[in-house]
């Protein structure tokens, strides 16, 4: 087996599986990477529990639940996307995050804090997933009692999203479901949540805010 294939094939079982791996840092200190997935929506998504990586979305849909969060509010960002296209769509998303004025992204054209760019997915253009963040975490830090957060990468994946033929205003809406996960924010139950698993229609809204205060108070 070569190992690209081997490569897409890790990649399916950590965004399937919601598997978490690790790799040695220095000293003790252990740096644990997740994989959150955006669900494709294909129409109209009925309502029910939100499912999220490893399991169902949990608290209330007035606030969107956190895992990690950065050590500080000033967060750097690079858009990897090689199309002004993709580079818009990022762009957008970083400035919505922005107007919630509760952290504050700046773009560096060194080594940045989270990854922006867009791939095709490993599975194909009828894959159900049509974005997807990698994000590493500190396994001895906290703050806030929240994981300390390393780095982070997000896509969205190209084919799937011209399968499902969403549009630029849709593509921005996953990139900022995926840059909210970039931040530390898990899925939330509510459908009216950018976070919500499957997002097509949705923008940042009041619950998203919510949790990013509660997550950098």
């Amino acid at each position: 087996m070569n190992n690209r294939l081997m490569g897409s094939l890790l990649t399916f079982v950590a965004v399937v599986a919601g598997l978490s791996f690790a790799t040695p840092s220095h000293a003790s200190a252990k740096i644990v990477t997740d994989a959150d997935a955006t669900e494709a929506v294909k129409s109209s998504v009925s309502l029910g529990t939100a499912k999220a990586d490893g399991g169902a979305a949990t608290g209330s849909a007035s606030l969107t639940p956190a895992a990690k969060r950065w050590s500080t509010t000033t967060i750097t960002y690079k858009i990897a996307a090689g199309s002004s296209y993709y580079k818009s769509v990022w762009s957008s998303a970083v400035k919505v995050w922005n107007r919630s004025g509760v952290v504050h992204l700046v773009p560096t054209s060194g080594k940045a804090d989270i990854t922006l760019s867009t791939s095709n997915s490993p599975m194909g253009k009828n894959d159900s997933t049509v974005g997807i963040t990698y994000s590493s975490y500190y396994n001895n830090k906290t703050m806030n009692n929240l994981a300390v957060m390393a780095s982070a990468k997000s896509y969205v994946y190209k084919n799937v999203a011209n399968h499902y033929h969403y549009s630029k205003g849709e593509r921005t809406n996953v990139a900022e479901h995926e840059l909210g996960h970039a931040l530390g924010l898990e899925h939330n139950v509510g459908k009216h949540s950018v976070m919500y698993y499957a997002t097509r229609d949705q923008s940042v809204s009041k619950p998203d805010v919510n949790g990013l205060v509660h997550s950098y108070r």
